[in-house]
């Protein structure tokens, strides 16, 4: 099977103090204690040797596939940019393996920037006072391609990210999500067959986000066949999006999988959701709620019950193959009338709070409402 990038136990480490400043005795001192009083100092300070390090990347392993929707997610500081960044030639990595299509990034860079462009929100570059095809045309002069090339290229991809009737238009009268697609037009030009993108719905409002993921899933992957490696904190988005994710996390791969295989192995349970039409709560509906947690199956059960005494639901957290037959049967022997029935599978978001330690989701509990 032919992999589109590869990283093998990948490491990168970043210095965290200055060397000792110029002319000092001190082997590691932070820098407010470093003395700058000179010219000389200051670069002294500035250009000091290595100390500690920081590992930004520890041991990091991916395999992406040819034409595959592969998302990198990670809370912040997880190494996600410095993993990116590493793929684009930008920064060396220490320990190790990587491939871009076959080529080494730290020996072969200007071979992975045949085969890679990145697509990044705080990207800049484009004059405001061009229109957009204009734009595409000054970078398609950089990129080396010739008059009819470039022509045939801009026309095609104007018409591919729908910006064919705003083409002429000055650039700064663009919207945010406009723009976004022009950037897409620019990072296409060359026509390689990665595209990387970190955050690529950043700073977009719902429907524009909402067009962009579709741009990225029919057109790119699917019509295109380019293989899209991108980075997000949008974990809805990486469900929807993603053919696999990793999740990154102090620098390591903690779970690799597809979207639903990752929330269902590290989720055990599932939510069912029972809302009631004119019911009271009092002894009996005290001793239904000691029933079902006597369930096997059930690992706890919430009422929701207002200031006035009224039942309007209740919440157990059940295993997610539980059968529910038997509860059901004995909801509906109460006598209490159903008005919803609803069971909420875990999340992406549920799974990625549980893998990296901040999930703050509590099992239902007598005390606890919905």
């Amino acid at each position: 099977m032919k992999y589109t990038i590869e990283t093998i136990g990948l490491v990168k480490r970043y210095p965290t103090t200055l060397r000792k400043a110029v002319g000092g005795g001190f082997p590691y001192r932070s820098p407010r204690h470093v003395e700058v009083g000179s010219f000389g100092g200051i670069l002294g300070a500035i250009h000091g040797s290595r100390g500690p390090f920081i590992e930004a990347l520890k041991g990091v392993s991916i395999r992406i596939k040819e034409g595959e929707i592969f998302g990198i997610l990670g809370p912040n500081g997880a190494g996600k940019t410095t993993l990116i960044k590493i793929l684009c030639t930008l920064v060396l990595y220490d320990e190790g393996e990587v491939y871009v299509n076959g080529f080494d990034p730290k020996r072969e860079p200007g071979e992975v920037l045949k085969n890679l462009q990145a697509v990044l929100p705080e990207s800049r570059g484009f004059n405001w006072r061009l229109s957009g095809r204009q734009n595409l045309e000054f970078y398609s002069l950089l990129y080396g391609l010739s008059d009819i090339e470039a022509r045939e290229r801009i026309d095609y991809l104007l018409d591919f990210t729908g910006l064919s009737d705003r083409a002429d238009d000055g650039y700064q009268r663009y919207s945010t999500g406009m723009q976004r697609r022009l950037l897409l037009c620019r990072a296409l030009l060359r026509n390689t067959p990665i595209i990387v993108f970190d955050e690529p719905t950043a700073g977009l409002d719902p429907t524009s986000a909402a067009e962009f993921r579709k741009m990225i899933i029919e057109r790119l992957a699917r019509k295109e066949g380019k293989t899209i490696f991108l980075s997000t904190h949008n974990l809805q988005e990486a469900q929807e999006l993603c053919d696999r994710i990793a999740i990154l996390d102090r620098g390591r791969v903690i779970a690799s999988d597809t979207p639903d295989n990752v929330r269902h192995l590290i989720i055990e349970d599932r939510f069912l959701r029972v809302a009631f039409a004119d019911a009271s709560y009092g002894a009996e509906q005290e001793r239904l709620l000691s029933d079902l947690e006597a369930f096997e199956g059930v690992h706890g059960v919430s009422a929701e019950v207002d200031q006035g005494k009224r039942l309007h639901g209740v919440t157990l957290s059940i295993s997610k193959d539980m059968d529910l037959t038997s509860i059901l049967e004995l909801i509906a022997r109460s006598g209490l009338r159903v008005k919803a029935l609803n069971t909420e599978e875990p999340t992406l978001e549920d799974a990625f709070n549980a893998i990296t330690g901040h999930d703050d989701k509590q099992a239902p509990s007598r005390e606890g409402g919905v």
